[in-house]
């Protein structure tokens, strides 16, 4: 797996630089996606996007008259997220129009917009928005376009900030810790979700999200997944030997060893629909009535897995260890009893063992940043996720997880 891995990660790696030069052209010839904000902020190239590429679902909008940049960009690990002030011809429309749009583009460097393409996370999250955000649950952002042409992409959606009352989080809440009280309601959401999509049959689960998407088991990513990790491995105890320390690294030798056992334990079902990036940074609390919710927001890892993948990436990086290993069990217990109240069983102990073989995951997407030179993320948020991800595969024994597969 080791070669063929590594095989697919240049030729893809090659084709994503050839899509990207084909992109430039296009350009040229006036044919190509948005790059930059100020090719976005037109009236005429917005219009093209809200009616070239408007999810099935959505409402069409009136003709925009009029965008603006208001100055207003947005933390990103890998995509360049800012506003557009918009006018719009005709007034009268059926659901109130927006002041505003929330436009997403992948961002400058050319080192991450070759990764992104490569690994296929910003077609993701365009697939997502154009095809499965009208089948969710619970609230994310309205999405107005979604378009992918070559190696670019553009979404175009809801500015949140327009709700009153609504709050998103940052990076920096997410290092800096969340309270026990916040993760009940965004366990409770994660609930929601995962209860939604918990007894979808294969050829249901094929039709909304195929299995050609799943960056772990799709036969075009499962050797690619292995090499990109076992190639992060060695750079990353080089760069953050405090973090990665060399029980680390025999614990994902072991575990990149296994890597067929690792994944037929991980994707045994029953399996949901889960957001995959899951931590704070990527929830939004917002008023319902006179109850507070949690809604979720950057798709760019959705796949179909076991609902407790999102729980313990959600638990594991977005609480102070000390504070998730005194609530740990608690908090899992009541992620059980919520999906109980939605009429799906899943017991305590299966719920741990899940969250112990995941732990492993949340792991790798500390690594993996870290040892290629940050290609997606901000050093001190993925610094923070590594320690507090490798200090978790230690506590709840992921080794003797890996050691106790059947093999074959």
């Amino acid at each position: 797996m080791g070669l063929a891995g590594s095989f697919q990660l240049v030729r893809r790696s090659i084709e994503s630089v050839l899509r990207l030069g084909l992109d430039e052209l296009a350009e040229l010839a006036g044919q190509a996606l948005p790059r930059t904000r100020e090719q976005a902020c037109s009236h005429t190239t917005l219009n093209g996007l809200v009616t070239a590429y408007r999810p099935d679902a959505a409402e069409a909008l009136p003709s925009i008259t009029t965008a603006r940049l208001p100055g207003i960009d947005f933390e990103s690990s890998n995509c360049l997220n800012f506003l557009v002030e918009v006018e719009f011809a005709d007034d009268d429309f059926s659901s109130a129009l927006p002041r505003t749009m929330y436009v997403k583009l992948p961002c400058a460097e050319w080192g991450t917009r070759i990764f992104g393409n490569t690994l296929g996370f910003w077609e993701l999250e365009t697939f997502f928005c154009a095809h499965i955000e009208p089948h969710v649950p619970i609230r994310t952002p309205r999405v107005y376009a979604a378009a992918r042409k070559g190696g670019r992409f553009a979404l175009v959606l809801e500015n949140l900030s327009e709700t009153p009352g609504l709050k998103l989080f940052t990076n920096r809440d997410v290092v800096a810790g969340t309270s026990r009280e916040r993760a009940v309601g965004v366990l409770r959401s994660l609930a929601e979700l995962h209860a939604h999509f918990w007894n979808c049959s294969e050829l249901d689960r094929e039709r909304l999200l195929p299995a050609a998407h799943n960056t772990y088991t799709a036969p075009r990513w499962r050797s690619l997944t292995h090499a990109l990790n076992l190639l992060a491995l060695e750079p990353a105890h080089k760069a953050a030997p405090d973090l990665v320390t060399e029980r680390i690294v025999e614990t994902c030798r072991l575990a990149l060893g296994r890597w067929d056992d690792v994944l037929k334990g991980w994707y045994q079902g029953p399996l949901t629909l889960v957001h995959g990036d899951s931590h704070l940074g990527n929830c939004f609390e917002y008023s319902d009535g006179e109850e507070r919710r949690v809604g979720m927001l950057d798709f760019q890892a959705v796949h179909w897995s076991k609902g407790m993948r999102d729980v313990q990436y959600f638990l594991i990086n977005s609480l102070d260890p000390a504070l998730l290993e005194s609530e740990e069990e608690g908090l899992i217990r009541g992620y059980c009893a919520e999906l109980e109240q939605r009429g799906v069983s899943l017991s305590f102990a299966d719920a741990w063992e899940q969250y112990r073989a995941f732990s492993y995951q949340t792991l790798m997407v500390g690594i993996v940043p870290l040892g290629l030179g940050s290609l997606t993320e901000r050093d001190a948020t993925v610094r923070t996720f590594t320690e507090r991800s490798a200090r978790a595969v230690e506590r709840l024994g992921f080794r003797d997880w890996v050691e106790g597969l059947p093999r074959g």
